[in-house]
């Protein structure tokens, strides 16, 4: 349920709502609002009218961009963005000092090593787009797939944003100095010719592709299209979606590719100190640097505008309004300490098959009052091969839900299906039965099953709140 951070608990009016019950409309805060166990389920009920209460969702937009960007910005020093620095440092220094030798034999080492970069880079912006604080890199078992193609599509993006500022500067060369060009290629001295430096339709040129390159990468991390990352009219549509943090991140970027600038000029000085291996390491962990801070910065971006961007479902993108704040009021303790007094035998070991049926019965209902979970699942353990009509549906209930939370699945179903078979018509069986569904669907991996009881607690209690939480949980019928 998505609403403003605004509203206002009516019952505390200078305390943020973080709940809205769904019976009565109130907005509720932590004060209002209690969590209920529903075996291994929690869940939450308006303090007034028990009905269910759900969390008020907002945007992540809601909170302020810049408050984010220090987080991401400093993704390279943590100790994910350090290990992974390394690593990705490590395999680019291999591949480039085995780029000796004859200019024939140097392609396939560089090609693999701008494949491992931008392979690398992409992935830390999906990462950070997913809110991973240790994204996870591809695995490079696939070498088409997971180092040639993304070194490809980050190249083309990256050269493709500055192809217009390319082709101004190459029609303002002279005809001989194209012919030269047609020979030896096109080198970025000669697109830098006095000509081209002087004018000004060049340099604006340059600057929109600059001003294009974060959104042409944005695009290709989220596996866009080659041609529709490379699109003018989408890089728009992306600064349009984001506003003002549109500016925010073009200003960033700005930064960081000045600083991107000085750190290259460090990793030829540490280049120029010759240690063959741990010189060609060292510079490739400090060009890395920023490149991986702009990833996730850009990650940033999906993680927080994904839904306006097309890449995130509207759901994905909604947080609670009050963040990790819980309501006040938990739910009871299963286990508890057992009081003083005349309960206090049920400290004592598990009756015995020689005590009779009514003695084991009373053992267990003093456990299960002193809420023993411990010695009220030994007896239960004794008294369930008696007929199950000398155990109330809430004992069944007790046991189901506390062997959920124990971890003792098997025995939490039986118990559940015996609390549900006992009385059918009590208030407790259709609660018994959504217990039943959410351990065999989400503790024991039985999905149909769970869908088989969701069914039948729609058919058999249609008007209780078990079916309307069941409904939620139910596959549309095809």
């Amino acid at each position: 349920m998505v609403a403003p951070a605004s509203d206002r608990c009516p019952s505390h009016p200078t305390v943020a709502a973080g709940w809205r019950c769904e019976q009565c409309e109130s907005l509720l805060c932590p004060a209002c609002v209690e969590t209920r166990r529903m075996g291994p389920v929690e869940y939450f009920a308006c303090g007034h009218c028990q009905g269910t209460a759900n969390v008020l969702l907002r945007r992540r937009s809601h909170q302020d961009f810049m408050e984010r960007l220090p987080g991401a910005l400093r993704f390279p020093l943590t100790v994910p963005g350090l290990q992974t620095l390394v690593a990705v440092s490590l395999m680019l220094a291999v591949l480039r000092s085995l780029a000796v030798g004859i200019r024939l034999f140097q392609v396939l080492p560089l090609t693999l090593a701008l494949g491992v970069f931008w392979s690398a880079l992409f992935a830390l912006v999906r990462g950070a787009a997913r809110g991973d604080a240790d994204p996870e890199l591809p695995g490079f078992t696939d070498i088409v797939r997971d180092t040639l193609r993304p070194g490809l599509r980050g190249l083309a993006v990256t050269v493709g944003v500055f192809l217009p500022a390319s082709v101004r500067a190459l029609s303002l060369l002279a005809p001989s100095e194209r012919a030269v060009l047609k020979l030896i290629g096109a080198p970025l001295e000669a697109l830098l010719s006095p000509a081209a430096l002087e004018d000004p339709l060049t340099w604006g040129l340059a600057l929109g592709g600059f001003l294009w390159l974060p959104w042409a990468w944005l695009l290709a991390a989220a596996e866009q299209p080659l041609l529709s990352a490379l699109h003018p009219r989408n890089a728009l549509r992306c600064i349009r979606a984001l506003g003002r943090d549109a500016g925010i991140v073009m200003g960033v970027f700005t930064l960081l590719a000045l600083l991107h600038g000085g750190m290259h000029q460090r990793a030829e000085v540490v280049l120029d100190f010759g240690i063959f291996f741990v010189s060609r390491w060292i510079a490739e962990a400090l060009t890395c640097l920023v490149p991986f801070a702009a990833a996730n910065l850009l990650g940033l971006v999906l993680y927080v505008h994904g839904d306006a961007l097309g890449y995130l479902p509207a759901r994905d993108v909604l947080v609670p309004v009050l963040g990790d704040a819980r309501p006040e009021r938990g739910p009871q303790a299963l286990r508890e300490a057992a009081p003083t007094g005349p309960v206090a035998a049920t400290d004592e070991a598990p009756s015995t098959g020689d005590d009779s049926p009514a003695e084991q019965l009373a053992a267990f209902t003093a456990a299960v009052e002193a809420r023993d979970v411990a010695r009220a699942i030994a007896l239960y353990g004794i008294l369930r091969v008696l007929p199950r009509m000398k155990l109330s549906p809430a004992h069944h209930l007790f046991i189901g839900q506390a062997a959920a939370v124990e971890g003792d699945f098997p025995l939490s179903v039986l118990a559940l299906e015996a609390a549900a078979d006992v009385a059918p018509e009590d208030p407790l069986a259709p609660r018994a039965l959504v217990l039943l569904a959410r351990v065999q669907g989400e503790k024991m991996g039985n999905a149909v099953r769970a869908e088989e009881i969701y069914r039948y607690i729609l058919h058999r209690y249609p008007d209780t709140e078990a079916a309307r939480f069941a409904h939620a949980r139910v596959k549309p019928a095809a």
